[in-house]
């Protein structure tokens, strides 16, 4: 079986910063070397990447596309591009985030996914896919044509689990909706968890979502019933109920740095999860594109938004929010290991094999440079990119979607 070895100084385990190795075998971790000597003896191939800092790799919950790849509107080469672009971003394992077209775009798309999943694939893996929309109000619709937004529906979302495969493990819903409350119990029943977002809910609409199964907030703060002194609202409601884990984007612009100081200090971070939200257009030049139907404009800085103002997904990776908060906001980068990989397996239920370096985990492992870029990527003990190869990941065809 093979065997190699990553050497640094700056290995981030589940139990804390090691100064040594991680002896890969197969796909698992299969020891974590602390042994100079042990070191030495190995005479197989050593990846030496001194300062560097070696992470576990992060697993996004909420992502849409990016690189000019997407994964609704495309087609399964598309998705698969998508999945072999994930690695140039540290991320290892995902959940396509999926629901912003039509029911029946929505069903080919699950199809797709699905039969990726069936054939085998080569890339970020799949750890389930994730439904937001089309259950959502259009109240707080956010980029989504309210055209598309539906009543929420057992029998549709039947329809949706079949054409998935059986592999939707999270749906996004506003918890208010008539029929919200017969569809989060044959959630909850299937075993599938039940995030509330783009959700005009009140304080006590949103609570007794949360009693019926809701256990996670769906972009924190964003498409959201937000905090009044004399109406709390779903913000709130989220925030102080320890049985839900809150989603935050960190990239400064969705979220002010101040706010999301103070959701990690009402929430702990034991109890954020990171995401990306990533869209189609993240990593490509400024300019006009065609995203969801809209014109959506980046500006020099790289943010994305619709003709009138709104914010159109995020152009921004995880290691670009990571980076924010542990060299802006002060974070310990075991802080942010947490919120970026092991919190996200923890709500995803894959923390077993998945979310930290540890023995006999899988060895899906990032090492990267003191920028936050991306060096090494490795899923399941596979080089899945190499900075020093210069491949380019972005799709080729992405001009296709500039306008």
């Amino acid at each position: 079986m093979n065997q190699f070895l990553i050497k640094g100084k700056n290995i981030y385990t589940e139990n804390g910063r090691v100064n040594g190795a991680i002896l890969v075998e197969g796909t698992k971790i299969k020891k974590i070397v602390t042994n100079s000597d042990e070191i030495s003896a190995f005479r197989g191939e050593v990846f030496e990447v001194g300062e560097n800092p070696v992470i576990p790799g992060l697993i996004d919950v909420h992502i849409h596309g990016g690189g000019g790849w997407t994964i609704e509107d495309g087609d399964i080469n598309t998705i698969k591009g998508f999945m072999n672009y994930l690695p140039s971003i540290g991320v290892t394992a995902y959940k396509p985030s999926i629901g912003t077209g039509t029911s029946e775009s929505i069903k080919q798309t699950l199809e797709e996914i699905a039969e990726i999943i069936s054939a085998g694939y080569e890339g970020s893996k799949i750890i389930g896919i994730h439904m937001e929309g089309p259950f959502l109000n259009p109240a707080k619709k956010g980029a989504y044509n309210p055209k598309n937004l539906l009543t929420p529906s057992i029998e549709l979302m039947k329809e949706f689990i079949e054409k998935s495969g059986n592999h939707i493990t999270h749906v996004t819903l506003a918890p208010e909706l008539q029929g919200s409350d017969e569809l989060i119990a044959f959630l909850i029943n299937k075993d599938i968890l039940v995030s509330g977002g783009h959700t005009d809910a009140t304080f006590a609409e949103t609570v007794k979502g949360i009693d019926q199964g809701v256990r996670l907030s769906n972009h924190t703060c964003n498409a959201q019933k937000s905090i009044h002194h004399r109406e709390p609202g779903a913000l709130g409601a989220y925030l102080l109920d320890d049985r839900v884990d809150c989603e935050l984007i960190c990239d400064f612009i969705h979220v002010h740095p101040r706010i999301i100081e103070l959701v990690i200090k009402l929430k702990s971070v034991d109890k954020v999860c990171m995401i990306s939200d990533q869209v189609m257009v993240a990593g490509l030049e400024p300019g006009k594109y065609k995203l969801l139907g809209h014109e959506v404009d980046i500006d020099q800085n790289g943010w994305s938004r619709l003709e009138d103002g709104t914010i159109a997904g995020s152009t921004m990776t995880l290691l670009y929010g990571m980076k924010n908060i542990v060299s802006e906001l002060g974070y310990s980068m075991e802080d942010a290991v947490k919120m970026a990989s092991y919190n996200p397996a923890r709500v995803s239920g894959v923390l077993n094999h998945k979310g930290s370096i540890r023995e006999g985990k899988d060895a899906d492992l990032v090492v990267m440079d003191e920028n936050f870029k991306v060096c090494y990527t490795f899923i399941e003990g596979k080089l899945a990119f190499s900075s020093e190869d210069g491949k380019d990941v972005l799709n080729p065809e992405r001009s296709q979607y500039m306008l």
